[in-house]
């Protein structure tokens, strides 16, 4: 596990922005610096990026373990994909860099060939790095929504904003479709029972930060529209039940998990003390945003079976593979093999 709390400094990062820019009570004045300060992020970020890849690539070329990506507060699929980069030159089309080149058998041999130094502390280095691009990268997300704060607060500063009822799709439907599609899509695989279990690792990881992806811009959406809109029964729009669409709103407002929401009436000036950020085309995005997430996750669901049947295969004859070959082809601890093949083990 990661020493740095990559939670905890992106959000003290965007308190530190949100801090200096409060000082602030011209609005003009308030939107020329926090162009500035998203201009300075911007051009530390860039300073950044390559040596962070080049970091991040040596220690998992030279120092991998499962839980690596954590170090660096980014996904095992970012972590392939900057790792990867480096020892390619650059990834090519947009299909690669969504699902980029496998691991190659030898890491550090492959690292060594591309010419992939090996520094001494890397982890430590690149997690340093990794930190101050974490952070870097918060401080322009405060400053552009402080850039759009003037104009948002315009316009629900008399209330709600008025928009039309929310199209309301079919989720039964869509997360059916989905697994539909992703059982056809190995049912015809031609392929050794070794390569569809890396396949199918593939597709756990494609969803997996898919849905990290997904889920804030769809709970950002629907805090919008809940505090800021006419909007009625946003949480059908949204895929969710009541109460999960009260735990959305409350965390937008940083309310106990428990707690109740405001008043309808209350809410958008609790909103506005709370920086809910207004999303002008959120009755447009939403449906669209909620079924690639409904999708996304039945299509996980889906594929964490067809893992752990794969992974029943090759640990039994006539493969025969050890708890640690599994975990080394699909990129996870041994643990969570051990899960799968030997369930006793962890009752």
């Amino acid at each position: 596990m990661s020493s740095i709390d990559y939670d905890e400094l992106r959000t003290a990062a965007e308190a530190e922005v949100n801090a200096e820019l409060a000082q602030v009570t011209d609005p003009r004045e308030r939107r020329e610096l926090a162009e500035e300060i998203r201009d300075q992020a911007h051009m530390e970020l860039s300073l950044l990026k390559q040596e962070r890849q080049q970091l991040i690539a040596a220690a998992a070329f030279h120092q991998y373990h499962p839980q690596l990506h954590e170090q660096f507060g980014i996904s095992r699929l970012s972590m392939r994909r900057l790792a990867m980069a480096e020892l390619l030159g650059g990834l090519g089309d947009r299909d690669q860099i969504l699902n980029p080149p496998r691991w190659p058998a030898d890491r550090e041999e492959a690292a060594r060939k591309a010419g992939i130094k090996h520094p001494a502390n890397a982890i430590e280095k690149a997690a340093q790095v990794a930190a101050r691009y974490e952070a870097a990268e918060a401080r322009r997300a405060a400053a552009i929504a402080q850039i759009e704060d003037t104009y948002e607060a315009q316009r629900t500063a008399n209330g709600r904003v008025t928009v039309d009822a929310l199209e309301r799709p079919d989720f039964d439907a869509i997360r059916q479709e989905a697994v539909r599609q992703l059982t056809a899509e190995f049912n015809e695989l031609d392929a050794s029972d070794e390569e569809r279990l890396r396949r199918v690792a593939e597709v756990v990881d494609q969803a997996e930060e898919d849905l990290a992806r997904l889920r804030p811009a769809r709970d950002a959406a629907v805090s919008s529209l809940s505090f800021y809109t006419t909007a009625r029964g946003v949480y059908y729009s949204a895929g969710v039940n009541r109460n999960a669409h009260k735990r959305i709103l409350g965390r937008a407002l940083g309310l106990p998990r428990d707690a109740e929401p405001p008043k309808r009436a209350e809410q958008p000036a609790a909103a506005r003390a709370a920086r809910v950020k207004f999303i002008k085309d959120a009755a447009q995005q939403l449906p669209k945003l909620a079924a690639e997430y409904e999708a996304t996750k039945a299509r996980h669901a889906a594929g964490l079976e067809l893992r752990e049947a794969a992974i029943r295969t090759m640990f039994a004859a006539p493969h025969s593979w050890t708890r640690s070959q599994i975990a080394e082809a699909i990129d996870r601890d041994p643990k969570v093999i051990a899960r799968v093949v030997a369930p006793d083990e962890n009752s």
